[in-house]
């Protein structure tokens, strides 16, 4: 497609209801209804400011659509550094601000899943706080010996996140896993157990968070937006790529712990969409697969909890 058929795509997905589509965007731009018309079928050029206003509407990135054809070889735009809690909400934001820039509808998401990708982590319970309360102790130098009974969000930060997952659920997810992806979190748990900044009893409610998280993820795969792929032997990366109606649009490569450089320029991306085609092909669909199998997969995970839990009581004798 090109760039004006793009935007006025995106922008048309923005739309929820209207009995003329071509009237609506002669309203929004103050064109008539033929001068409309036409740059619809694109026998007429957008001017820039109509681009974007329609992109203000819509809710979308013209940068996003005017670099999608470019043959890019350089690295594309990294996030800002996270060094505290008002960088990490920004981190967040920008997050919502890339959600929705991809639009609305026939998009999904490929993630490789060196850890359980941070949207499961987007709720209300004691291991999400937690999540967030490692990544500030490794990233904020003024976490240093803060337990993470006195590590409270902030109310706006609470709200960033239910955002995100909102707009993260309503697209269609591919996580591809491997035996260690819930490896980290484990680790985190028993380190800071260790360490003495969760007590005992905090330590077992965020076994069983974790435990309750993976039978979410497991109900999750009956529904028809989401998909785990199991693969024994690739090496995760917590890389992930954006596909529009079956064409990758955005690439998204990490770069430090949160921090992430996001592209779109065609001939990289198109390579790494070839890589996650193949480690796909490779791999084993936990939807698809049978009962047995899928049994067996969330089994390896429960037994590794309770293989901490069983730690952590050793510990406290």
């Amino acid at each position: 497609m090109e760039v004006q058929e793009l935007i006025i795509a995106r922008f048309r997905e923005s739309v929820s209801h209207t009995n003329s589509f071509i009237q609506y965007f002669a309203d929004v731009l103050d064109l008539s209804y033929d001068a409309a018309y036409r740059r619809i079928q694109g026998k007429a050029k957008l001017e820039i400011h109509e681009a974007m206003k329609l992109a203000r509407l819509g809710e979308f990135s013209l940068d996003h659509i005017m670099t999608a054809h470019q043959d890019l070889t350089a690295l594309g735009t990294a996030t800002k550094k996270i060094h505290s809690m008002e960088s990490l909400e920004f981190y967040f934001k920008e997050m919502e601000n890339n959600l929705k820039a991809a639009g609305k509808k026939g998009v999904e998401w490929i993630y490789s899943a060196k850890d359980i990708p941070v949207f499961h982590h987007f709720n209300d319970t004691h291991l999400a706080r937690f999540k967030i309360y490692v990544w500030m102790q490794l990233l904020d130098d003024s976490m240093e010996g803060k337990r993470f009974s006195d590590f409270h969000l902030p109310l706006s930060m609470k709200e960033q996140i239910k955002k995100n997952k909102a707009l993260f659920e309503q697209y269609n997810r591919v996580e591809i896993w491997n035996d260690t992806t819930i490896s980290s979190s484990l680790q985190q748990i028993h380190f800071y157990h260790e360490a003495g900044y969760i007590d005992q009893d905090m330590a077992v409610i965020l076994c069983e968070d974790l435990r309750s998280l993976l039978k979410k993820t497991a109900a999750d795969l009956l529904t028809t937006s989401y998909n785990i792929y199991y693969h024994e032997l690739l090496l995760m990366s917590n890389n992930a790529i954006v596909k529009k109606n079956g064409k990758a649009i955005a690439g998204f490569v990490t770069m430090t712990l949160l921090g992430y450089i996001r592209f779109s320029g065609s001939n990289i991306l198109n390579r790494m969409d070839d890589f996650f085609k193949y480690q796909i092909r490779q791999a084993t669909s936990i939807k698809d697969c049978s009962l047995k199998e899928r049994s067996i997969f969330f089994n390896k995970m429960e037994q590794k909890i309770n293989a901490l839990e069983k730690s952590l009581e050793r510990f406290s004798l």
